[in-house]
């Protein structure tokens, strides 16, 4: 089992699916895990079972993961691991996908601020604390984030997104050009990338996926790539699970010309 005794692990969507399963698998690595959700009942639960610290996000929202990361510090510790997890689809799980011109401006704006808004705000309120440290942050993107999904376009969309997202980060922190490094250093320590999943069962999978036979894996089985790419995933690695007893394996960018 990977050794990770000691190291202070935020996850965010953590009180139930992915997150949930990501978390039990640092606690029983030994890390100290900082357990982020909207879901203060589930998270507060976990957390006590995991001997965890739950702190309560609404990732889509700047000041509350500024807030969040302050109290983390403050009562754990700064991390060294994050698992940027929280996510949803465009509808949810008990109703009917709904053609583009007709999703609603408050799902359009909710998917964008979880999926998109919450990594990005996450990575604006992590980046300063873990650059210059050993350190490593990996995004839930997902296998729509790579191909087309016509059933909901813009979950595809916003995971398209995050792909890009780590891809650019990764590269402008190797060559120095990331944001806030004045002084043009690259930061080879701190490594940032994400993990493109198939099919996973969790509560966000509406029952229109679910009644089209999709093969689904246990969070635990995702969890354990997971935690793979935080100790020693390549920094700007997209690396795709498809399903269980299927290895992953890494996604090398589109070449031009």
């Amino acid at each position: 089992m990977t050794d990770m005794t000691g190291k202070v692990a935020i996850v965010t969507g953590a009180a139930s699916g992915i997150g949930a399963a990501v978390s039990r698998q640092l606690a029983a690595a030994g890390a100290r895990v900082v357990l982020m959700d909207v879901n203060a009942t589930a998270g507060k639960a976990l957390a006590n079972e995991l001997r965890g610290t739950f702190i309560e996000c609404n990732v889509a929202d700047s000041d509350s993961w500024q807030g969040a990361l302050q109290a983390c510090i403050a009562q754990v510790g700064p991390p060294d691991y994050a698992h940027l997890n929280a996510g949803v689809m465009s509808v949810g799980a008990n109703q009917p996908f709904l053609p583009l011109e007709q999703l609603p401006l408050a799902n359009y704006r909710r998917i964008l601020g979880v999926n998109l808004d919450g990594v990005v705000f996450g990575l604006q309120a992590l980046i300063p604390h873990m650059r210059g440290r050993d350190c490593a942050i990996t995004v839930t993107a997902s296998i729509a984030g790579l191909i087309a999904l016509p059933i909901d376009p813009m979950y595809s969309a916003t995971k398209h997104a995050l792909i890009g997202l780590v891809r650019s980060l990764a590269d402008g922190m190797a060559d120095g050009m990331a944001d806030g490094m004045a002084d043009g250093m690259p930061d080879a320590k701190l490594r940032i990338n994400a993990i493109c999943p198939g099919g996973v069962d969790t509560a966000i999978v509406p029952d229109a996926l679910r009644a089209g036979n999709i093969e689904v894996m246990t969070p635990d089985e995702l969890a354990r790539e997971v935690l793979d790419l935080l100790v020693q995933g390549k920094s700007g690695e997209i690396r795709v699970k498809l399903a269980a007893g299927v290895p992953a394996y890494a996604v090398p960018p589109t070449q031009l010309g």
